[in-house]
């Protein structure tokens, strides 16, 4: 929630102020992170047991950064539809993963673990807006996104990294 999900919300702002877009028209771009989960609800059924676990919070993992570098260095404003519609299939892909371990760490408490693990997500969410805030003045959008975009990486690796070795 801190490394995505917070700076996530200047997706628009970085748009407006860096590619001169308007809000409207920025907002509108950053729509296509909805598409892409949309689009992964769409083939989770035939993806998912394709690639596994571990590989899809991989490739998850890889398609957010890429994504994620992508809005915040592409040239051209062109780009960004396609950039934030994979930084949602990427996020899904992931986030699908995360969730559906919080609801199998704890059988017995399944209740418990799913709200702590919503918890905990979205109160990364709230700390993550805060901190992305402060460094897009200090560093600017473009630095801002990259480093939450280098900040994904161990997470969603080490991640897919344990799910691969309790296979």
């Amino acid at each position: 929630g801190v490394v995505l999900l917070g700076p996530l919300a200047f997706v628009a702002t970085h748009l407006n102020q860096v590619r001169g877009a308007s809000m409207p028209v920025a907002g509108a771009m950053f729509f296509a992170v909805s598409a892409g989960g949309v689009v992964f609800a769409l083939f989770a059924r035939r993806v998912v047991p394709v690639l596994g676990e571990a590989r899809l919070a991989a490739l998850g993992t890889a398609v957010i950064v890429l994504s994620v570098l992508g809005i915040a260095w592409a040239p051209s404003l062109a780009a960004a539809p396609v950039t934030c519609f994979g930084a949602g299939l990427g996020f899904y892909m992931l986030h699908n993963t995360l969730q559906t371990n919080a609801t199998q760490m704890a059988p017995t408490r399944r209740g418990s673990a799913v709200a702590l693990f919503a918890s905990l997500f979205f109160l990364g969410q709230s700390v993550g807006v805060a901190l992305a805030g402060r460094l897009a003045e200090a560093i600017g959008t473009g630095w801002m996104l990259t480093l939450s975009a280098l900040a994904l990486l161990p997470v969603g690796l080490g991640f897919a990294a344990l799910r691969a070795r309790r296979k």
